[in-house]
């Protein structure tokens, strides 16, 4: 048995649900739990993939913010700015969107958290940040993994490389959003043609490819289902071609790191197996004990031949 893993950024388990998109519902799905980043309240990418590929909670995983302060500006953020910050949050209407992020708070932590990078006081998450193994270091297995936030790509303030950092800019600004649109058309074509691309190859027990774009279509076109439905169907569309793809042994996890609604990340993940995995409200962090050990059975088995 092999096992591919398409990591999909932001994938939304009541709409697949909602839309019945039967390829990403396969055989067992459900929703995960995920770690909340406590200052805002939510799961964030930079932490909770890592969590996922280390099989650890962000305390053992190595960190828990995806900004890293150096001192004493980190003392200040835990113990003054952020306890005010959430109680603001708390108690704003909750029927909000992610139009909050641009209401004139929001803009002034995006410069502060851009000056104090620039001057060195912060960085992102790094792959020498996360303390423990993951699933690609093992060597039993033979791994391919593309795009992984932190391990793989490092997020920059850059904002031509990346498109994540034009997700406000985009909301706002058509010319900006028409760039941003095209961006992620490019960066779902180039990453499925990827995936096809390491199927046709034979020298791997483990695979993942990750996927940013729906997190940024979500982000910046809420407003829009029937844009947001055009992707979850092309996803649908993409899975169901590495399906037919695959031989029957080969173990496919779909998985997120948070859902979304109104532009804003859910509180919960998503994961769907072709194969029973028997799970019952999981954490992310369980799915890599229980990768290694499909890998491990199937490797005994190529031995005992």
């Amino acid at each position: 048995m092999r096992v591919l893993i398409l990591g999909i950024d932001a994938l939304e388990y009541d709409l697949v649900k909602e839309w019945n998109l039967q390829h990403l519902l396969q055989k067992e799905h459900g929703k995960v739990q995920v770690p909340i980043y406590e200052a805002e309240g939510e799961p964030v990418t930079l932490v909770v993939w890592p969590c996922f590929i280390t099989g650890a909670e962000p305390e053992v995983m190595g960190y828990s913010s995806p900004i890293l302060y150096r001192q004493p500006l980190r003392f200040i953020l835990d113990y003054l700015f952020y306890p005010i910050y959430s109680f603001i949050k708390e108690n704003q209407e909750k029927s909000k969107s992610i139009d909050f992020k641009q209401t004139r708070i929001q803009k002034i932590i995006s410069k502060l958290n851009y000056k104090a990078m620039k001057a060195g006081f912060s960085r992102y998450p790094l792959k020498h940040d996360i303390k423990v193994p993951t699933i690609f270091d093992s060597e039993q297995f033979r791994s391919i993994h593309l795009h992984i936030p932190v391990y793989d790509e490092s997020h920059t303030l850059d904002k031509h490389c990346n498109p994540r950092n034009n997700v406000i800019a985009a909301l706002s600004d058509k010319t900006v959003r028409k760039e941003f649109s095209a961006s992620l058309q490019q960066e779902f074509d180039e990453r499925a043609q990827e995936v096809f691309d390491i199927l046709q190859q034979d020298d791997w027990d483990l695979f993942m490819q990750y996927f940013y774009v729906l997190d940024g279509i979500q982000h910046v076109f809420f407003k829009n289902k029937l844009k947001i439905m055009d992707y979850y169907m092309k996803f649908n569309t993409f899975v169901g071609e590495v399906l037919q793809k695959i031989p029957d042994d080969m173990l496919v996890l779909i998985i997120s790191d948070h859902g979304q609604k109104h532009g804003l990340h859910t509180m919960y993940g998503f994961y769907s197996s072709n194969v029973p995995l028997t799970l019952d409200n999981p954490r992310i962090s369980e799915f890599k004990k229980i990768l290694e050990d499909k890998l491990s059975i199937s490797r005994k088995k190529r031995e005992n031949l």
